[in-house]
């Protein structure tokens, strides 16, 4: 699709602002004219920072697709199990309300995957529906009929505090090597990429981790798609992902380690705060670097896979420091191993480790 940005005119403009404008969103005096302005791009951003993406007011292929499943509306379209998934906002309020009255949907992510698809088949059985797993106009009215009587609370507390109840290490962990093959990522001047020095740290990782099986989503540069990433992450029965970015800004002086878990419209994974607040911690004290801190976002990797999933951004490849450390012939391992040491921490609930 075209990217939209300030300063376009045209109809896909006035596609987008009549998007945003049905989502309620202020467009300024002159409404939907097909010019892409100030108060278009104020839209856009208020838009992104509310699904959890990049908050940047241009609108590419993820940002449309956000859009379009923005506009579907409960009972308008059948929802059933699918491959690739139906999604959308009237999926995730069909999971909002699955959470609330107890039948545990999984991630509130507007994806029908297999786990909200068992979710209605309980509900439709306690329900006295009937049970073939089809969500209808029909089902969306029990539902809220059931919903509006409890607390609303949108989200069934952990029970194990973001911790999981057994051992992490027993069962297998997906490493993504963010990027690859054409899709370089962040290309420094002299040639050195993004997508090597990913694939780099998850080569470590692999020989690292001491969990019963490391499943790597690339290893050598080829491009995998994201729908391809999240698709062996959930059929792999994996119990968590690590995905390795490095970030970069067009202000050499930024700085810093970020780590981000799945959040999105109110719902947030607990095991993947958790484990990102471990992993954050590790790495910087590990690298020396500034703590940026722990974010909740949609991104693909977090949002797509229906296991706990941790993305990490350890340095920023524009700034001159911390691209020296980027290219020392050790970084990747001692990256590597310092995500592995805050896991076991994390695998151990090491409390303390977290605590200041």
């Amino acid at each position: 699709m075209q990217v939209l940005r300030r300063g376009d005119r045209g109809r896909e403009v006035v596609d987008l602002q009549t998007r945003l404008n049905a989502l309620g969103y202020d467009l300024g005096d002159r409404g939907i004219d097909g010019v892409f302005r100030e108060e278009t791009e104020l839209a856009v951003k208020s838009f992104q920072r509310e699904v959890g993406i990049e908050a940047d007011g241009v609108v590419g292929r993820i940002t449309w697709r956000e859009l379009v499943e923005a506009g579907y509306r409960p009972g308008s379209r059948l929802l059933y199990l699918r491959q690739p998934p139906l999604r959308g906002a009237d999926v995730a309020e069909l999971q909002r309300m699955l959470n609330d009255l107890g039948f545990d949907p999984g991630a509130v992510n507007g994806l029908f995957d297999q786990r909200t698809a068992r979710a209605v088949l309980d509900f439709q059985r306690n329900a006295g529906l009937e049970v073939d797993g089809v969500v209808d106009e029909k089902v969306f009215r029990v539902l809220y009929t059931y919903s509006s009587q409890t607390l609303g609370t949108y989200q069934i507390p952990d029970k194990n505090d973001g911790y999981f109840p057994d051992d992490l290490f027993d069962g297998a962990i997906v490493v993504d090597a963010a990027h690859g093959g054409e899709d370089t990522g962040y290309v420094c001047p002299d040639g050195f990429s993004e997508a090597e020095l990913n694939l780099a740290v998850a080569r470590e990782l692999a020989r690292i981790l001491p969990a019963r099986e490391v499943i790597l989503t690339r290893s050598e540069d080829v491009y995998v798609s994201p729908e391809d990433r999240a698709y062996l992450a959930n059929s792999s029965g994996a119990k968590m992902v690590l995905s390795i970015h490095h970030a970069h800004h067009h202000t050499p002086s930024a700085r810093g380690t970020a780590t981000f878990y799945f959040e999105r419209m109110g719902y947030r994974s607990h095991r993947g705060k958790m484990a990102a607040t471990y992993v954050q911690r590790g790495i910087c004290r590990a690298l020396g670097t500034c703590d940026i801190g722990e974010f909740g976002r949609s991104y693909d990797i977090l949002r797509e896979t229906n296991i706990p999933a941790v993305m990490v951004e350890p340095l920023f490849l524009t700034n001159p420091g911390e691209l020296e450390m980027a290219r020392d012939p050790s970084y990747p391992e001692t990256l590597a191993r310092a995500m592995t040491e805050a896991l076991e921490l994390y695998a151990s609930r090491d409390r303390g480790f977290i605590a200041v």
